[in-house]
């Protein structure tokens, strides 16, 4: 299903963008979507991914000069990610909701 929609958005691709009838029953006009976070994510593990990234918080804790650990390349770094950064804006225009404001 993924690659059928890549393909039927991407620029070169006439399917949508010749066919107005198709185009107005697959589309939706993005000020009139509602979003909704559809589970309730207690935390999650996120991992450096790079080595800006290893960087950056290397040398939150480090000398910058030796920001990275000698085996930061042969060993993933896993951490908690904060739940609490997860966040829903319900439509363009709106704030964005935090966990502790909603409803």
């Amino acid at each position: 299903m993924r690659i059928q929609l890549s393909t039927l958005l991407a620029a070169d691709c006439d399917t949508l963008k010749n066919d107005t009838a198709l185009r107005s029953r697959a589309l939706v006009p993005r000020l009139s979507v509602t979003l909704h976070l559809p589970i309730g994510i207690p935390g999650y593990t996120d991992f450096y991914s790079s080595k800006e990234h290893a960087t950056n918080v290397g040398s939150m804790f480090r000398d910058p000069k030796n920001a990275l650990l000698p085996n930061w390349s042969e060993m993933p770094i896993g951490y908690n990610g904060r739940a609490s950064s997860v966040i829903v804006k319900r439509h363009a225009g709106a704030p964005a909701e935090w966990p502790d404001q909603a409803a």
